[in-house]
């Protein structure tokens, strides 16, 4: 329990659990499609018994340096909120734990509602991936000062490869959900308490400035890879020059060595 609310998390159900909630709590049966199929985009539906809300961020593999999909569904009622995760979340599970402690000091207090709660969740998400960004923004630094110092090795383009693919993938993404995050911030402000405008308000300011950093990366990627091709091209001439330059001293000396080689026996034949 969260004050008057109670907040079930669960990471990854099976149908068996899912089941299980929709019998309990009353479900309507597209919200249990919703759970059990995974969602390529965010969408929200305020039109059955049940508030339900699907989201879907971004989590960061570093061994295979790329992103998948995490998707969080959320159901409302009047004094409960579930959340689920289609990958186990670590950031939302330290954030699920260390609330309970939060909200004994703050019992029957807005800050215990569902929607103050589902709140703090997606705000858990946005500032998780703003680190993300900005770890992002570092690696894209360190390729910069690679190219700047010449060194046009097969890993560098590997790694802007790496880096737009990531941010094609994150943008797409993010971008699904700027209407979502409208339509939400809309139902608060029409029937929920005011107070909560500040907050989603704040969601979507948060969310804004990811759109605008990923595009931002994005041309940095771009402008990196074009710096690449041109540090390639202008080295692919140099090794033309020398190879010119060369050429143009030892031609002439072995033609002359040709000539002088030659008998009179074989200038006659």
């Amino acid at each position: 329990m969260v004050g008057a609310t109670k907040w079930i998390y669960i990471p990854q159900p099976d149908k068996e659990i899912i089941d299980a909630l929709a019998q309990e709590y009353h479900f309507h049966e597209i919200i249990v499609n919703d759970l059990i199929e995974v969602n390529a985009q965010s969408k929200i539906d305020i039109n059955s018994n049940n508030f339900f809300l699907t989201l879907t961020f971004t989590k960061y593999l570093p061994e295979e340096q790329r992103y998948v999909l995490n998707e969080l569904d959320v159901i409302i009622g009047d004094d409960y909120i579930i959340t689920t995760t289609s990958n186990e979340s670590i950031n939302l599970k330290v954030f699920f734990e260390s609330f309970a402690e939060e909200v004994k000091h703050i019992n029957g207090s807005y800050k215990s509602s569902p929607y103050y709660i589902l709140y703090r969740i997606i705000d858990v998400f946005y500032d998780k991936t703003i680190k993300s960004l900005n770890a992002s923004t570092k690696a894209l630094l360190d390729i910069q000062d690679n190219i700047a110092y010449r060194k046009v090795e097969r890993e560098v383009v590997e790694d802007l490869i790496t880096e737009d693919l990531n941010k094609i993938f994150i943008k797409h993404n993010f971008l699904s959900q700027e209407d979502v995050i409208d339509d939400l911030v809309a139902h608060v402000k029409l029937f929920h308490e005011k107070h909560l405008n500040v907050y989603y308000n704040d969601l979507k300011v948060k969310l804004s400035k990811i759109v605008s950093t990923i595009n931002v990366l994005s041309e940095k990627t771009d402008s990196l890879l074009s710096a690449y091709n041109t540090f390639v091209g202008i080295k692919n001439n140099d090794n033309v020059t020398r190879l010119t330059f060369v050429n143009a001293i030892f031609l002439p000396l072995m033609l002359l060595a040709g000539i002088g080689g030659m008998s009179e026996w074989s200038m006659i034949t």
